[in-house]
């Protein structure tokens, strides 16, 4: 079904962390805000990640301005965007009052590498196995849900709790197992429960609406192709139980689009 995980990337004041150090931090600590003095009357904004994994954030904010230069006052910015793919701090603005920073920003954000190029020639295995018995219910362009930037993507008819196998290895850049809830309209996309693999040319694997507590991988874990990673299950955004599966590239702004990919086994021609 429709990948609407930029939801869980808008978050408010009150569902972050905030320190006497002026710190705030996001989703299980992945990445941390940070304001520091920088003048008599400015905070310096960065920004640096907690998980040496790659993501791409932007950052908007009503009071954000850029960082002077010279003795010109800094003009204002809407929004900021930063690839996290290294431990330094990031710098991305002023502000000259801290908690009028912290009510009024919102960040998005997208796990994977903006700069992923996705490896055409390579042969994914499909997720579930034996793949003949596991029919494609909705495929490339698929009229009820894969269009837009999901629209290279497979949905696998299979009963919940059918195992669930890496179709190509890499790092468990992200999981989700708590969600108890699914249902044929957008608004149960929220309780969709997930794994999302790094793969090594940066796109990420994406394995969707898998039951409740049926995660078998961690974050930051190496599988292996063919792995046990989770089982399937009907949350999130899903009318009937399946496995949604796509190769995705990060984009700013909480986005992202999915590529076209080749898959062993299994024909993406005669999927609807």
């Amino acid at each position: 079904m429709k990948r609407l995980r930029w939801l869980i990337g808008l978050l408010l004041f009150a569902s972050f962390i905030v320190s006497a150090k002026n710190t705030g931090c996001f989703d299980n600590k992945r990445f941390c805000f940070e304001l520091t003095p920088s003048s008599s009357s400015l905070f310096l904004v960065s920004v640096h990640r907690k998980v040496e994994l790659p993501v791409a954030l932007t950052l908007y904010s009503n009071v954000l301005r850029h960082i002077p230069t010279g003795n010109s006052e800094p003009k204002p910015k809407a929004h900021v965007n930063a690839f996290l793919d290294t431990d330094d701090k990031v710098p991305l603005g002023v502000v000259n009052n801290a908690n009028a920073f912290w009510q009024s920003m919102r960040v998005k954000w997208t796990v994977g590498r903006v700069d992923a190029i996705h490896d055409n020639d390579y042969p994914y295995t499909s997720p579930l196995q034996p793949a003949s018995e596991y029919r494609i219910v909705q495929g490339f362009n698929g009229n009820f849900s894969h269009s837009g930037a999901s629209r290279y993507a497979l949905d696998f008819a299979a009963p919940v709790g059918t195992p669930i196998l890496a179709s190509r290895g890499g790092i468990v850049i992200d999981t989700k197992g708590d969600g108890t809830r699914g249902g044929p309209t957008p608004e149960f996309a929220k309780y969709a429960n997930y794994v999302v693999i790094l793969h090594s040319d940066g796109t990420t694997g994406e394995y969707y609406h898998l039951k409740h507590k049926g995660i078998a991988v961690t974050r930051g874990q190496n599988v292996q192709k063919g792995q046990l990673i989770g089982y399937t299950g009907n949350t999130g955004f899903s009318s009937l139980p399946h496995l949604h599966f796509g190769v995705y590239v990060a984009k700013f702004h909480g986005k992202y689009i999915s590529v076209p990919f080749s898959l062993a086994n299994a024909s993406t021609e005669t999927a609807h």
